[in-house]
Formats: C-alpha cells, sequence, structure tokens
C-alpha cells in the first residue's frame, strides 16, 4: 500500500517537472479541478494523491518523509531520483538514465513548497518579479541567487541534491523538502 504525500511535496514535484496544471491533467488523467485540490491540500479523495504520486514515480520523482504511525507525512519533499552511489564509475556500469539540472537549488520547487505565488517571494525579498522568474529558469546572478536561497531556507525550506564528481554543473537528485516538522503543521 502506498502512502499519501502532502499537498506541498506534490507541488514541489510538479514544479520540478515543469508542467502546469493544465498540461498535468491529460497526463494524469485527473480533472483541474482534482489536482489543484490535491495540491491545496483539500481534497479528501485519496486515490488521486496516489495517482498523482504514480504518475510522478514514473516520471523519475521521488517522494520524501518521514512516517510516524497515526501522524502526517513529517518533513515531506520531492527530489528527482538520485543513484545510491555517488561515483561516476558505478552509474556508468548501471546503464541507467538519471535526470540531472544544471543548478543545484530549485527556486521554483522552494516557491511551490512553500505555496506562494512569485509576487509574494518577489515583495518579501525586495527583488524584482522578472528576477525572481529568471531564478526559477535558471538565470542565475551571483547576489539576487544568495538572497533567494537565504529566504527560503529561512523559511524551513531543505535544498537537495549533489553535483557529479568530475562534470561540472550537473546535478542529482535536485529536489526540496521540510528541513524540520516544525514547518509543516
Amino acid at each position: 500500500m502506498k502512502t499519501p504525500t502532502s499537498a506541498d511535496a506534490l507541488r514541489a514535484a510538479r514544479a520540478l517537472l515543469g508542467v502546469s496544471i493544465r498540461d498535468l491533467e491529460p497526463r494524469v488523467g485527473l480533472m483541474r479541478k482534482a489536482i489543484a485540490a490535491s495540491e491545496s491540500g483539500n481534497s479528501t479523495i485519496l486515490e488521486h494523491n496516489l495517482k498523482l504520486i504514480e504518475f510522478y514515480e514514473a516520471e523519475g520523482i521521488e517522494f520524501l518523509g518521514d512516517l510516524s504511525f497515526g501522524k502526517k507525512v513529517g518533513r515531506p519533499g520531492a527530489r528527482w531520483r538520485a543513484p545510491d552511489d555517488r561515483s561516476l564509475s558505478s552509474l556508468a556500469a548501471s546503464g541507467l538514465n538519471y535526470h540531472t539540472e544544471r543548478f543545484r537549488n530549485s527556486f521554483a520547487a522552494a516557491r511551490a513548497l512553500l505555496g506562494d505565488k512569485q509576487s509574494v517571494i518577489a515583495k518579501a525579498t525586495r527583488l524584482p518579479a522578472t528576477t525572481v522568474s529568471s531564478l526559477e529558469l535558471g538565470q542565475l546572478w551571483q547576489n539576487p541567487s544568495e538572497t533567494l536561497l537565504q529566504y527560503y531556507i529561512e523559511r524551513g525550506v531543505e535544498f537537495l541534491g549533489w553535483q557529479d564528481a568530475v562534470r561540472p554543473n550537473v546535478y542529482f537528485g535536485v529536489g526540496v523538502r521540510w528541513a524540520a516538522d516544525k514547518a509543516q503543521d
């Protein structure tokens, strides 16, 4: 039996995949309203949550969390599935294809985990909305990137991922999760 995940983790997974709810609808076989309800935590239909999890897992997304009986998933999040062994030789030998990113920090997934709009993040960080949008699309500038990174960390977001030991700008397991249970109530 699969365990359902949080609405936050579902939003983060969609952000990692880089698709809108409209794009997701035909691919998952759920109506937009059902997807939105699952991502807002307002869905009472467990099967919708599980169907989304299965779809994302098939796309290479891994859901994270700490499980305790009778409680919600602690420290939920999502990341791209990563190899267990970080050595390049084992990756080559495995023959498996893992999704990689050019940057370790997915600002779009962090914002999705929080459930905020770009305009809210821009106002809170005093960055132009166009800068926040550009950073989410992978155009990194040192100072604004640091500002955004600190903002998310201060709000309890933990960034995940590790750099390939041989290739620069190649990251595995990129994603986000809540850094502590207190952030997820």
